[in-house]
């Protein structure tokens, strides 16, 4: 089964592989849908997408702003299985899966996207809205350049799960809620709370 295959891949990053794969499928979103994964990092995102049969143009900034002082997603280097280098090897592990066909990479910055308004259909962020320096200036863009009866879908570790890291490593990231950084009238938010991670569904009334 390949998602037990994604599994092995990605190791952490899976540990809720058939939470999140279960709540794409409620997505109910067709094929031929035009999805953005904003942070590509090992390509956890992307690869899972393309796994469910869409056609995926992932992309993250030339220069990651955390790797000057502070490490590439350090709050995971602890962890010792994934070594620097793998997090830019995003299609090596798309090619084991079979999916390699189906992800497009261009670098671009969340906070100006350069896509046109109405673009895309799902947008995607795993572990990725942290990473953003200006939050509520990236969810505007995120909403610009959806569909009107699109979704963006933010997926952010769960309090539980940070408290458990930082008791097993001694760090501790920030807890991210969407809802925190973007309150407008014309969007509605739902959320499924998982064990590790949160699931959260961003869409246009």
């Amino acid at each position: 089964m390949k998602l037990d295959k994604y599994k092995k891949i990605f190791r952490e990053f899976a540990e809720e592989a058939e939470f999140m794969d279960e709540n794409i499928k409620n997505l109910n979103l067709d094929k031929d849908s035009k999805i953005l994964d904003i942070g590509t990092g090992m390509g956890a995102m992307s690869t899972l997408l393309a796994l469910n049969g869409f056609c995926v143009l992932t992309g993250e900034p030339k220069v990651d702003p955390e790797i000057n002082g502070h490490g590439k997603h350090n709050h995971h280097n602890h962890h010792g299985e994934h070594e620097e280098s793998a997090w830019n090897n995003w299609k090596k592990s798309a090619k084991m899966l079979g999916v390699e066909e189906k992800i497009k990479f261009q670098n671009f910055d969340a906070q100006a996207l350069p896509f046109e308004d109405y673009s895309f259909d799902g947008i995607f962020l795993y572990d990725a809205l942290q990473h953003i320096q200006d939050r509520k200036l990236a969810l505007n863009e995120c909403l610009r350049v959806l569909n009107e009866d699109g979704v963006i879908v933010v997926i952010e570790w769960s309090e539980g799960q940070i408290e458990k890291e930082y008791k097993k490593y001694g760090y501790k990231i920030d807890f991210i809620d969407p809802q925190d950084y973007i309150i407008r009238e014309d969007i509605s938010f739902k959320v499924f709370k998982g064990e590790t991670i949160n699931f959260y569904l961003i869409r246009k009334n």
